[in-house]
């Protein structure tokens, strides 16, 4: 379960200010507060960085986790058109991101019903703070994190 909350944050693309149409701006480079930061059932990383691009409904990021092993990058896009979307990677499945208010919203399942998960992605009224609460369902139960990034 700890891979794929890291797979999952790299996915989604995290982009934290407002943009135009006023919805809260991700757009950055950021750095996890371990200490502030719940990981469940899921593995603590060593420390994760996320640099985040904004392309008019189209978010990219590029994630690096450092692990015992080294550190790791993932990238991925969402796309905030509240439309489904297909999806590859570590398992085939279906994606989509949506405003909610001022929350961003994005729900993953898996083909074959063997995974689900819902990150809800907030940001602090001063615009220093991302809080992101990743819901995941799959084969070995369910974990709940909240994930606490601080602007660089």
């Amino acid at each position: 379960m700890g891979r794929l909350i890291l797979l999952t944050i790299a996915y989604a693309g995290m982009v934290f200010g407002a943009n135009s149409d006023g919805k809260p701006d991700f757009s950055g480079n950021w750095l996890l507060n371990l200490d502030k930061s719940h990981f469940g059932k899921s593995h603590k990383p060593d420390g994760m960085t996320l640099t985040v691009k904004r392309n008019g409904e189209t978010m990219h990021a590029v994630q690096t986790t450092q692990t015992p092993g080294g550190p790791m990058d993932f990238a991925g896009d969402w796309i905030l058109d509240g439309q489904q979307h297909d999806y590859s990677g570590p398992m085939q499945g279906k994606v989509v991101s949506r405003w909610e208010g001022n929350t961003l919203y994005s729900e993953r399942k898996s083909n074959d019903g063997s995974f689900d998960q819902k990150i809800y992605l907030t940001l602090s009224s001063d615009g220093k703070t991302a809080t992101e609460k990743v819901i995941t369902k799959g084969t070995d139960g369910t974990n709940t994190a909240t994930l606490i990034w601080e602007r660089k």
